[in-house]
């Protein structure tokens, strides 16, 4: 595990989005220039999005995503995804079990 000191702290951001949103729209409406520091699109379904970022980039990820979705809300911030899933478990993920 690569401690915070070398990788950077993150968090996660849910958003609201409308129903239909597919994780390609999010995407490409957090991609603007200029690039925000690491952004990944984590999920997006049931009218909700997960978003990662840099702390110094949540401002300016809220503002993109109010800018395509003028009703979206953000509803959680937190440095885990387990916190986030544990509050909205509709957004687990569920994997397949190797073997």
């Amino acid at each position: 595990m690569v401690v915070k000191s070398v990788r950077g702290r993150r968090r996660y951001i849910v958003y609201t989005v409308p129903e239909d949103t597919r994780w390609d729209d999010v995407l490409e409406a957090v991609s603007a220039e200029p690039p925000l520091p690491q952004i990944k699109v984590v999920s997006c379904f049931s009218g909700m999005a997960v978003i990662r970022t840099e702390p110094s980039g949540l401002e300016e990820l809220g503002n993109r995503i109010h800018a395509r979705w003028p009703g979206s809300e953000s509803l959680v911030t937190s440095g885990t995804l387990r916190t986030i899933r544990d509050r909205y478990p509709q957004l687990r993920v569920h994997r397949k079990r190797k073997g």
